[in-house]
């Protein structure tokens, strides 16, 4: 990634610092560090330690059928009319319309110089660029002079250029007014983060905001030398509550104020999306929203109460839908937030009247990632805590005897979790979801005890100094899989299976693509064995193809299987499962 860790981290540091002061020390040497390298670290907010009870094996004889609960939501009360709750995980029922997903947009994130070619392989053609050379302060470093603005655009140009030409086609990009020579207040030698703009300076903030919406279009005379597609969507600041942004909820609306209305007069074709919200903890194992008091209850007194005032920041926001056009959220914790996250977004819309589009950004796909600050995130239990530490020493030391066995793990639970994030995505009539990381963050494995997996989230290997693309991982085939099956999709509906297992049926061009995988709730780690379950399908009598997610480096692993008097069984595990009839001329290796 290429956020800063110093914001995340310095939200926990006020909550952790009397207990963990020796810690402290060693990550504040960490964060000197990364001022220079630009890094980023996944935070998390976690429950506490959490029961997690067995499923025992059992068969399943089911037809392929959509869910009857299957509909749209507008509140709390239908909310549980479609959320099923069993034991404190979830029966998975998603929302969705032909409408709202139809252009499901399949990106990645953190762009980065050097890595447009190798991504531009997997079939995507949405991307973000990091707030890093976007900010207005990178952009223009200086006060003009006599009303003469010098802008530095060579970041940004070489970045979105590249990209283009590598056949990437649609762009995010974060914009901040963190400017030291304009800012209201001093900015922060460490951490940094905005606020708003001196009132004498206003003017200028809008003149940046339009010469960078107007730079990268391509209906602007003025555009780009080399601009091959508009940049239309432009958030304003990058995440809400974690330290991008110093000001006030009230500042924050202020600054909304000036550039949705400057950004829509630069190119009215813009989208201005609201701040991403990231709120870890919650929703993890837990898709309906009316749980949120219930989960509250279980948290620490201060983890709660900054909860609530989360949670009341989220409405607050929600409630100027003439300021934005589309809402984010950031997922860096497990795949199963996905589901309530959307439903308490679109329900908090619903509650004032509308409904705008949803994004998930900022997508950490794998193991959540593991721990922040010492503790185990949700779904992972305190229990699991010596095996998590034992988990983390193997992975940020080549030399330990089991770092070869905690790779190969990490890279299945990175695909896996890809897979699953992007399908429930999907699932949940969501816009689109940009996927990081492009690479690793080698200096977050100094101290995994606190940062977790973060360090080691890459896509692909790197070689080289700086840093250059080296050979993919499994999580970057699953996302050259999900491209290759999904992609275009017009409609999908969610299948009663049974308890704990996720089935979806896709349309993509006539055709059904079904998607299945089964959770029992609980979080493996490396040696643990994961649990499966027999199911017996309903279906046409023809040949279909079995297609696994990758989670090594062997290439795919499919096969043929037809069903049996019109029942298909099939083991079902964590690893998700593509399934497909096969037509005539169709490929089946």
């Amino acid at each position: 990634m290429k956020k800063t860790i110093e914001n995340r981290i310095k939200a926990f540091i006020g909550k952790s610092y009397a207990s963990n002061r020796g810690k402290f020390y060693l990550l504040f040497v960490l964060l000197m560090v990364t001022l220079l390298i630009n890094g980023c670290v996944n935070k998390s907010d976690p429950l506490s330690p959490q029961s997690n009870l067995l499923i025992s094996e059992r068969n399943f004889c089911v037809d392929f059928a959509p869910n009857p609960a299957y509909t749209l939501i507008s509140g709390f009360e239908e909310m549980g009319k479609i959320a099923k709750i069993d034991r404190g995980r979830i029966v998975p029922v998603a929302i969705a319309s032909d409408e709202r997903i139809r252009d499901f947009a399949l990106g990645v994130e953190y762009i980065i110089p050097g890595f447009a070619d190798v991504y531009a392989q997997t079939g995507v053609i949405w991307a973000k660029a990091a707030a890093v050379g976007c900010t207005w302060g990178d952009i223009e470093p200086q006060p003009p002079i006599a009303g003469k603005h010098s802008y530095h655009w060579d970041v940004v140009d070489r970045v979105l250029l590249e990209y283009q030409q590598a056949g990437f086609q649609h762009f995010h990009i974060y914009v901040r007014c963190m400017n030291r020579w304009a800012s209201s207040k001093p900015i922060k030698p460490i951490g940094g983060g905005s606020w708003l703009p001196k009132p004498e300076y206003m003017e200028d903030y809008k003149a940046f905001l339009r010469a960078f919406v107007q730079r990268y279009d391509t209906n602007n005379p003025n555009h780009a030398p080399g601009l091959l597609y508009p940049v239309e969507y432009w958030e304003i600041e990058s995440e809400w509550g974690t330290g991008f942004w110093q000001g006030t909820l009230v500042e924050y609306l202020e600054l909304l104020n000036i550039a949705y209305p400057t950004i829509k007069m630069a190119n009215p074709r813009s989208n201005v999306i609201l701040i991403g919200f990231f709120l870890a903890g919650v929703f993890e194992g837990h898709p309906d929203p009316r749980e949120i008091p219930n989960t509250l209850a279980m948290m620490p007194a201060q983890q709660r109460r900054n909860t609530e005032r989360y949670f009341a920041d989220i409405k607050e926001l929600l409630a100027h839908p003439n300021l934005f056009d589309v809402v984010e959220f950031h997922s860096l914790s497990d795949w199963s937030e996905i589901i309530g996250m959307s439903r308490f977004l679109r329900q908090t819309m619903h509650q004032y009247g509308y409904e705008k589009p949803i994004w998930v950004g900022d997508v950490n796909c794998t193991a959540s990632p593991l721990v922040f600050w010492g503790i185990p995130v949700p779904p992972y239990t305190q229990k699991q805590k010596p095996a998590i530490d034992i988990t983390l020493q193997a992975l940020a030391n080549p030399n330990h005897p089991r770092h070869e066995e905690v790779e190969m793990w990490l890279r299945a639970e990175q695909s896996e979790g890809l897979v699953k994030k992007t399908v429930l995505a999907m699932a949940e009539g969501l816009s689109g979801i940009n996927i990081g990381n492009l690479k690793d963050e080698p200096i977050f494995g100094v101290l995994p005890q606190i940062t977790g997996t973060t360090a080691f989230q890459g896509l692909i290997e790197t070689r080289g100094f700086p840093p250059g693309p080296g050979e993919p991982r499994p999580p970057y085939y699953a996302l050259k899989l999900l491209a290759e099956k999904l992609s275009g999709f017009s409609k999908v509906i969610p299948l009663n299976i049974g308890e704990g297992i996720y089935a979806y049926q896709f349309t993509v061009q006539g055709q059904p693509i079904y998607v299945l995988w089964y959770d029992d709730g609980k979080r493996y780690l490396p040696g643990d064995a994961k649990p499966t379950i027999q199911v017996e399908i309903r279906l046409p009598q023809r040949q279909y193809l079995l297609t696994e997610t990758p989670i090594t480096i062997d290439g795919l692993q499919t096969q043929v299987v037809m069903p049996s008097r019109g029942i298909l069984k099939l083991r079902i595990g964590t690893v998700p499962l593509f399934l497909e009839p096969i037509n005539e001329g169709m490929k089946t290796l």
